[in-house]
């Protein structure tokens, strides 16, 4: 039971606070919160009556509340922690009041080392299209809930994160699992065998009655599920070994179209108005949940056609002069490979990318993972890397050898440009008609993006 009439954020502008904040905030519950600086997710939450403090946190900012959210960023010495805990209110993870939400029967959550936001993305848009009124809790800003929360009166649709291990605490109704690998090893004893541990132990905590929709694809996901116990699992991929396929995958206009197939049966074409391989296949896996839940592949296919991705997936700044500039969230090898080449696509365009290293910690234990995966980066520029406050400095982990490495791979130059203002200096230098450029990272890279689209738009003024 939440059980509570007021509930206080630490670091509310978080995309997984703000959506948690907004959802009881809908519901009617009183919320406050703090944040070190204004967003725009902020300034959403403060217009629909949340009580929200920019700057220092302070332990008065509790007062009041019967419950206390913080997310695994906020060290336990921040005072506002402090004065919850002396004043005795109930101090809960993000993961515990998600927990409270994803635990309710019905409830889909979507899991995966990469695509869940994305595949959450789009299982809300097909659930909102069809009429089930869901609640949805996401991981980025979504055009069709209008930000990153949105209560409803249908199943719930949330993300189910593996970074820190929190997804073990859910037990959704339905499951997605979209891949995995080795990231945020910091949480798993730098151990691969202990994140395959984490996701079977996962999948077996779908409720009984529930479904596991796996990546057949995965080797390692595959024999998961085959040895799930006490779910009904069912597989997905482009193999002829997966119960549901996407086949004929293609690109179509500035987006993909597939073939959906069931046991060799062919039920409906997609199109997709965003491009990529693994955008159809996340699209797969988000459609087998909709038929679970009742919905058309009539229904589904027509709402897929006007699916507009979560803001920082591959979001499209402007496109000038046949210059289009893009922005992705893509962070992690595997999503760096798969960014570009859904930038390829485009036939005969040349990619200039931009990557933003993030974390010394993942830039350490991948770096051979990353040096291998910007083949189709016709241009490439680094810059330094982005790391939250307190993480140590690995010595050696730096953009400057990742360069190395690169260019060792692909044969090809790779810059590191530290200041943004420079990086935009040579993108207008060496941008030219025909470019997709792709901004990449979980950082503030997008600013770069946003600079460059302002500047090619003012010169068509």
């Amino acid at each position: 039971m939440l059980n509570a009439q007021k509930v206080h954020f630490i670091a509310i502008g978080g995309y997984g606070m703000s959506g948690l904040a907004m959802v009881l905030l809908q519901q009617g519950v009183r919320v406050s919160g703090s944040d070190v600086a204004a967003s725009e997710r902020t300034k959403q939450l403060e217009a629909v009556g949340a009580e929200v403090h920019i700057g220092a946190h302070d332990a008065a900012y509790v007062e009041g509340a019967d419950l206390v959210i913080y997310s695994t960023q906020v060290p336990a010495s921040n005072p506002e922690m402090a004065a919850a805990r002396e004043q005795g209110i109930r101090i809960w993870h993000r993961s515990e009041l998600l927990a409270y939400f994803l635990n309710q029967p019905g409830a889909i959550a979507l899991a995966g080392t990469h695509g869940k936001t994305t595949t959450t993305s789009m299982t809300a848009l097909l659930l909102e299209k069809g009429g089930l009124d869901p609640t949805v809790l996401v991981g980025g800003e979504l055009k069709v809930i209008g930000g990153t929360g949105k209560a409803g009166r249908g199943p719930v649709v949330a993300e189910a994160d593996e970074s820190d291990r929190s997804f073990l605490r859910y037990h959704p109704t339905i499951t997605v699992i979209t891949n995995m690998e080795a990231e945020h090893l910091e949480h798993w004893n730098g151990s691969f065998e202990e994140i395959k541990q984490g996701f079977a132990q996962y999948l077996s905590q779908v409720v009984p009655g529930g479904l596991g929709i796996v990546m057949g694809d995965d080797p390692n996901l595959r024999l998961i599920g085959e040895q799930a116990k006490g779910v009904e699992v069912v597989f997905y991929g482009e193999s002829e070994a997966n119960e549901w396929r996407a086949v004929n995958i293609r690109p179509h206009g500035t987006g993909v179209a597939y073939e959906v197939l069931r046991a060799g049966h062919r039920l409906c074409t997609i199109e997709l108005p965003v491009p990529g391989k693994h955008n159809a296949l996340n699209s797969l896996a988000a459609l087998i949940v909709g038929s679970r839940v009742g919905l058309s592949f009539a229904q589904m296919a027509e709402a897929y056609r006007s699916f507009g991705n979560a803001k920082r997936r591959f979001q499209v700044w402007a496109e000038v002069n046949d210059v289009v500039v893009v922005d992705d969230y893509a962070h992690h090898p595997t999503e760096v490979r798969a960014t570009l080449q859904a930038a390829k696509e485009r036939e005969g365009r040349r990619v200039v990318a931009v990557f933003q290293p993030q974390r010394y910690s993942r830039t350490h234990w991948l770096m051979k993972e990353f040096t291998e995966a910007f083949g189709d980066a016709d241009e490439l520029i680094l810059t330094p890397i982005y790391s939250p406050p307190g993480e140590p400095v690995i010595p050696g982990v730096t953009s400057e050898a990742l360069a190395v490495g690169i260019q060792a791979n692909t044969g090809r130059p790779v810059e590191v440009i530290e200041a943004k203002e420079a990086i935009l200096a040579r993108l207008i230098e060496i941008v030219r008609p025909g470019d997709t450029v792709l901004t990449m990272g979980a950082g503030d890279i997008w600013t770069v993006a946003k600079a460059l689209a302002e500047r090619l738009q003012a010169t068509t003024v």
